[in-house]
């Protein structure tokens, strides 16, 4: 049975679920401006061996939009995760971070090295240069007119209808199969400002110098047909890990859990040391 809650933290309230028992394993979503409904669905299989848990960042979801000065800058991502973990009472916890999830989760990582088991980074850019990449790759990837209306939005003032709009056109591209992109149920999703001012906290980041400071066993994942973090950058961050392992899942984009789940879950317990025996039992 999931339980839904809101935890109160002292700089901001987050809305997690729980489900299952054993080994704590905190999901950090991908975004920024997604929430958990994007990935907790397809990780309820693994809440049959651990105990897993789902929050909506900050500002998301149905987790409360923060106060006060730069309530977006990345350690205070940092800062929500530790109190959430210490609140919850789960320390030490395996960490699961997709895309941006998987930034606060590295963050996090060298922060507080003492309170992981476990560090997993789904298709988890290392540094800003992704976005360059990206940009690279969409002339081959989208049509003209395609193009030419999302450069428009890109000089728009950030919105829930810009960002929305943006991540219509670009979400397909980052799917192996471009019709899964439907699974990631995006219809009750929220953008706004603060959207774009985790974009700008995050401008010039660049983790490549520290990944060898972190310690925690850590399994890269990566899609093979992924625009954003491809295979061999995945596996320059894996290869920079002292403890990093790297699975590249093939058939699969960006958003691997969606499309090659069984691989993807079993590949994660099998990481953890869990039997994965009836993973996609009825329950």
């Amino acid at each position: 049975m999931v339980t839904a809650r809101t935890m109160l933290l002292v700089s901001v309230d987050l809305h997690c679920t729980q489900e299952g028992e054993g080994l704590p394993l905190i999901v950090h979503h991908g975004g920024p401006g997604l929430d958990q409904t994007v990935i907790a669905p397809h990780l309820r299989p693994l809440a049959q061996h651990v105990q897993l848990i789902c929050y909506d960042h900050r500002g998301s979801g149905r987790s409360a939009s923060p106060q006060g000065p730069d309530p977006y800058k990345i350690d205070r991502f940092v800062g929500d995760l530790e109190a959430l973990a210490r609140t919850m009472d789960v320390r030490p916890f395996a960490l699961l971070g997709h895309s941006f999830g998987g930034i606060v989760a590295l963050h996090f990582a060298l922060a507080h090295p003492e309170l992981l088991t476990h560090l997993i980074l789904v298709c988890t850019p290392a540094s800003h240069d992704f976005i360059q990449e990206v940009e690279d790759a969409l002339p081959g990837k989208l049509e003209q007119e395609a193009l030419a209306e999302l450069s428009s939005l890109q000089d728009s003032k950030p919105s829930d209808y810009v960002m929305r709009r943006s991540l219509e056109l670009l979400a397909p591209i980052y799917f192996h199969d471009p019709a899964r992109v439907s699974e990631l149920r995006l219809d009750s999703v929220q953008f706004g400002p603060e959207t774009q001012a985790v974009w700008d906290s995050l401008e010039g980041f660049d983790l490549r110098p520290k990944l060898s400071e972190i310690q925690v066993p850590t399994l890269v994942v990566a899609g093979d047909s992924d625009l954003s973090v491809t295979p061999e950058r995945a596996r320059e961050t894996a290869d920079a890990l002292p403890h990093g392992k790297l699975l590249v899942i093939k058939d699969s984009g960006h958003y691997p859990f969606v499309e090659k789940p069984e691989a993807f879950l079993s590949g994660v317990l099998q990481f953890l040391g869990l039997k994965r025996k009836g993973l996609f039992r009825r329950s």
